[in-house]
């Protein structure tokens, strides 16, 4: 009997170490959204960047290459936060105007990613860049008020003399302070209570039901 011994099959090319994890801008999204994660549980002062690592399933040293230091990092993650705010809603009245402004950004706050920004504005030991960055975050929508109370003015619902930034700081906090203080969510009907209490201070007539 011939005893057959079979061709030996080439070896084919080494398994990359890093075969299955996110490449390119994959990794960049993956990354910023375990710091936001991050950020959330454990805010600024305790972030990790082994941890976050670890979220996204990828090498420290992929973090460190794209950003050297933790304050790069962490103001690259609130970058993205709230830019869809930037359009001001026109629904026809100042009343809607303002829910509509003021509605995704305390959906936003409620989540994750929305208290990781909040605590990143509010802390003392961020770094400039950082606090730069979240702060203009959490005011960006101050640039959407100005086209609502231009309408508003045009159809006689804006008192004279009311600071359009001002009315919007005022939702912003009262939101903040829900979220972070209150601990407790800012619900549709909550909302439309903070929404109706705004509106008495600016609106030059009485608020319609």
């Amino acid at each position: 009997m011939t005893l057959v011994i079979p061709a030996s099959t080439p070896p084919g090319p080494p398994r990359r170490r890093d075969a299955g994890r996110p490449r390119g801008a994959a990794v960049t999204a993956a990354v910023l959204a375990a710091v936001r994660v991050e950020l959330a549980d454990a805010g600024f002062e305790g972030l990790s960047v082994e941890r976050v690592a670890r979220r996204a399933e990828v090498n420290k040293t992929s973090v460190y290459r794209r950003w050297p230091t933790r304050e790069a990092l962490v103001a690259a993650a609130m970058e993205g936060l709230l830019d869809d705010f930037s359009v001001s809603p026109d629904t026809g009245s100042l009343r809607g105007d303002l829910y509509a402004l003021a509605a995704p950004i305390a959906e936003l706050a409620a989540q994750p990613d929305g208290v990781a920004l909040l605590r990143a504005a509010l802390s003392t030991t961020a770094s400039g860049d950082v606090g730069t960055v979240a702060s203009r975050r959490v005011g960006a929508p101050a640039e959407s008020v100005s086209s609502i109370a231009a309408r508003a003015r045009a159809r006689g619902e804006w008192r004279d003399g009311v600071d359009p930034q001002q009315a919007i700081f005022t939702l912003v906090g009262a939101i903040i302070h829900r979220v972070l203080l209150e601990r407790a969510a800012p619900t549709g009907e909550w909302l439309d209570g903070l929404v109706d209490i705004v509106l008495r201070g600016i609106s030059a007539t009485k608020p319609q039901p």
